[in-house]
């Protein structure tokens, strides 16, 4: 734990909600964010940033409603790994790895 957020990461998950935002959600951030990572539109359209949070929500609802809901979270998901890859200015091998492409062994 005292090693945490030491470095730039991502992060992508579900929550159940809390005091702050009164509903179960997926969401994604970036800690540091740079500038310009909210103004991204990611996938699917329901999925925004919410400046409260500072990070991208995606509510349950939208995806237990959604005509596929495991693909609309996976969408969720690689969208925003593929904008923070991006922004970040990460390897572009590490951003192929969530298309089910391993960067090359070292």
């Amino acid at each position: 734990m005292r090693n945490a957020m030491d470095a730039q990461e991502v992060a992508i998950g579900w929550w159940p909600g809390d005091e702050r935002y009164g509903q179960a959600a997926f969401y994604a951030y970036a800690h540091p964010a740079p500038e310009g990572f909210s103004a991204a539109k990611l996938a699917p359209a329901a999925a925004r940033w919410d400046d409260a949070l500072g990070e991208f929500i995606l509510d349950w609802e939208d995806v237990r409603t959604a005509a596929d809901p495991r693909a609309t979270a996976v969408e969720f998901a690689h969208s925003a790994f593929q904008h923070s890859c991006a922004i970040c200015g990460w390897d572009d091998a590490l951003a192929a790895s969530a298309a089910g492409t391993p960067p090359p062994v070292r």
